[in-house]
């Protein structure tokens, strides 16, 4: 029985030593590099979130979480931003939190296709028969959309709408140059 115990103990004192597996057990897979291709990016920028998450208590700063994430920007157009920020963060002294570097990559990267779309539908979303409440409410939600900027997307309002409505808003003399007023104006 001594001797088994002996045995026993020896091999498993082997065993801590080296250990049959690593003692970091990854869950989430290093998300890798994104190397500029759009329609790659909301693909890439959920499992790197996901991967920051699950390392969290890894990095110590935001200055090692924004290099985490700069660091995996590769290509002609992710290189050179990847290449440019951690330039003006060093300069500044200031690294972005986690928080602002999802929001700016986010815009920075993320496919266009949509508002591309919603940017081209309004220019040529007449209302033609369409209820008032309906047009305005869709116009707005392009406008959103296509993340145009304030004065113009009025001036496409009043253009797209009804002639004889646009009409009425000049001859009342109550234009604004505030979308949300000239949306409720129009109705």
């Amino acid at each position: 029985m001594r001797a088994q115990i002996l045995m026993l103990t020896t091999q498993l004192a082997k065993l801590q030593e080296n250990p049959p597996f690593s003692k970091k057990v990854e869950i989430i897979a290093d998300p890798g590099a994104f190397e500029g291709d759009r329609a790659q990016f909301a693909k890439w920028w959920i499992k790197l979130q996901i991967w920051i998450k699950a390392n969290w208590n890894a990095f110590a700063d935001d200055f090692e979480i924004a290099t985490a994430v700069l660091s995996r920007l590769k290509g002609p157009v992710a290189g050179q931003y990847a290449q440019v920020r951690p330039q003006e963060c060093y300069t500044t002294g200031v690294w972005p939190t986690w928080d602002n570097l999802k929001v700016e990559i986010k815009e920075y990267f993320k496919p266009q296709a949509k508002r591309d779309w919603a940017h081209q539908q309004i220019h040529s979303f007449k209302q033609g028969n369409m209820r008032m409440d309906d047009y305005v409410t869709r116009f707005l939600a392009l406008s959103i959309q296509g993340g145009l900027g304030n004065e113009h997307t009025v001036e496409l309002l009043e253009h797209n709408v009804n002639p004889y409505i646009a009409q009425q808003i000049y001859l009342q003399d109550t234009r604004s140059n505030d979308l949300a007023l000239a949306a409720e104006e129009v109705r």
